[in-house]
């Protein structure tokens, strides 16, 4: 299902109706990282993602057609899908409807949707929903990196006022499970480390996330993703799994597999360390932050003897603040 390196997919002139769809300002992104992460499909098939009958919640649906081979074909198919009624269930509303989509180009991974400036009239949480709708779904073909969506040619500004990226399907963090629900968006105030590696540097970061997502978890995955942007670096090593993070009594206990000890960039410890622990005080509900490799405090990380100490925040090797 592979294209050629530098073919261009693109497709014009389609009027859509549905109910809804996405704004430019949002994330993160949040994101905007980077080489997307896709949403993994069914073993039969494709996932179709609408929203309920209330608008607050999408509901993935399985694809019932064909999987043609060809990228072309799989987002016009999904595309007509979206814009209408879910096959069998009233209770589902179609992400799409009540504007024009333009046209649309796929290019290098970049999958960038135009739509008629009536799209920005959503309602700015149900334009969330349906922005995780469209993206979630399309993200699934290896051909999809990231989704950009423009209105009459124009990329939408996004919360600080730049221009917008493509989303991913991993900008919509959600719990596990079948229905995605009950998304909010948080400003997160991250470290990462400078050029040199020898100092943290103040990020801030918007993310839209599933409210059953403890906010801890979220900012574990957060630093380990890495920055955004090109005004920060990363610190830890991001092939790092969270096997678990719980708070009791301010102290977060995160465990990490032992990816986390092997480290890939040249920071000091205390930059390494410190981009974690700094990042879950600021939430407030985090006092001390205690880290363990599978269950085990008593490993060498770097330099640090072992990682039995509970650490509190250290503001003496942050310089600077930047945006992600």
């Amino acid at each position: 299902m592979k294209l050629a390196d530098n073919r261009t997919i693109s497709y014009r002139g389609r009027k859509l109706s549905g109910a809804l769809l996405l704004t430019g300002a949002l994330l993160v992104m949040l994101f905007l990282c980077t080489a997307c992460a896709s949403a993994a499909p069914e073993e039969n098939g494709y996932r179709l993602y609408y929203l309920n009958k209330a608008a607050t919640t999408i509901v993935p649906v399985t694809f019932r057609g064909e999987d043609t081979g060809d990228a072309e074909e799989m987002i016009g198919l999904f595309e007509e899908e979206l814009s209408s009624p879910a096959e069998g269930n009233v209770q589902l509303l179609p992400p799409i409807a009540g504007f024009t989509v333009q046209s649309w180009q796929l290019v290098e991974g970049r999958l960038t949707i135009d739509m008629s400036q009536e799209y920005l009239e959503l309602d700015p949480i149900l334009e969330i929903l349906t922005r995780a709708a469209i993206v979630n779904t399309m993200c699934q073909l290896d051909e999809v990196g990231s989704v950009l969506i423009t209105a009459a040619g124009q990329a939408l500004p996004d919360e600080n006022g730049a221009p917008g990226v493509g989303m991913t399907a991993d900008q919509f963090i959600s719990s596990s499970g079948n229905e995605i629900s009950n998304y909010e968006r948080i400003r997160l105030h991250l470290y990462f480390a400078n050029e040199t590696g020898d100092r943290l540097v103040d990020t801030y970061r918007n993310v839209v996330y599933n409210s059953n997502v403890a906010l801890e978890r979220l900012v574990v995955e957060q630093v380990l993703k890495g920055p955004n942007s090109n005004a920060v670096y990363p610190a830890l090593n991001p092939d790092t799994k969270v096997l678990n993070v719980t708070t009791r009594d301010g102290v977060c206990y995160v465990n990490l597999d032992s990816s986390f000890l092997i480290q890939p960039y040249k920071v000091t410890p205390q930059v390494a360390v410190y981009s974690l622990v700094n990042s879950l005080i600021e939430l407030g509900t985090v006092s001390r932050v205690q880290i363990s490799v599978e269950g085990n405090t008593s490993v060498n990380f770097m330099e640090i003897a072992n990682l039995q100490t509970v650490f509190e925040r250290n503001l003496t090797v942050v310089e600077g603040e930047a945006e992600d």
